[in-house]
């Protein structure tokens, strides 16, 4: 049964609005032989849990899988899933197992409900009134459509900068001086002699002029009386 959106619905479709469709006619007694073992759309039914965003799990324990809905996408999986959750959970539904059509007690059909809303999309080849819904949320754009995913079955996610190259530095090995002689400093030849380093000579340690009389360049020497 071909179901279509109202007027007002096909120029807006709001988030929390169900998609207004023609409420379906009296069901159609099935007379072929397929009507043995596929019963036809029926009331009386509810939805006890949500699958994902296009299959539920019905009260007489089988599963729904609603036709013309795409498989949910990882980037709007869980909000396709609680928009199910939203508008069919505990709810009376009927089920056409032949065509897989799921339709709320009022009649709207569930899947021009989730694509009009962003909560789904198309999946095959979608009915005209399928392709006004999903364009319709398209256009706002609203769901799956906006932020974040526009539209994606994933978000893309850059890679992340290379690790900036390792780099080892080499401390500076200490630079190795000589060491300084020790400062020495003889008042007078008799400290000189006292020390046992008399006479001193020039550049060694402890010289100084004041003690070489002379100015030859040996200090203390012996000749003058410093023992």
């Amino acid at each position: 049964m071909l179901v279509l959106f109202t007027a007002g619905c096909a120029t807006q479709v709001q988030q929390s609005r169900p998609v207004a469709v023609e409420k379906p006619a009296e069901d159609t007694p099935v007379t072929s032989s397929a009507s043995a073992t596929v019963p036809p759309a029926q009331l009386g039914i509810s939805v006890t849990s949500i699958v994902d965003g296009r299959a539920v799990m019905l009260s007489d324990g089988s599963k729904a899988e609603v036709s013309g809905l795409a498989q949910p996408g990882p980037c709007w999986a869980e909000a396709a899933g609680k928009f199910a959750a939203a508008m069919l959970l505990n709810q009376q539904v009927r089920y056409d197992r032949t065509t897989g059509a799921l339709s709320l007690a009022d009649g709207t059909d569930y899947a021009l409900l989730a694509l009009g809303n962003g909560a789904g999309r198309t999946a095959g080849t979608p009915t005209p009134a399928q392709k006004e819904a999903e364009g319709a949320a398209q256009r706002v754009p609203m769901g799956l459509w906006g932020a974040p995913c526009g539209g994606k079955e994933t978000l893309e996610t850059s890679a992340p900068p290379p690790p900036p190259p390792v780099t080892t530095t080499t401390k500076p090995k200490p630079a190795t001086t000589t060491p300084k002689p020790k400062t020495v400093f003889y008042a007078s030849c008799n400290d000189v002699v006292r020390a046992g380093k008399a006479p001193l000579y020039w550049g060694q340690p402890g010289y100084r002029v004041e003690l070489d009389e002379n100015r030859n360049g040996i200090a203390c020497e012996s000749r003058y009386g410093y023992r």
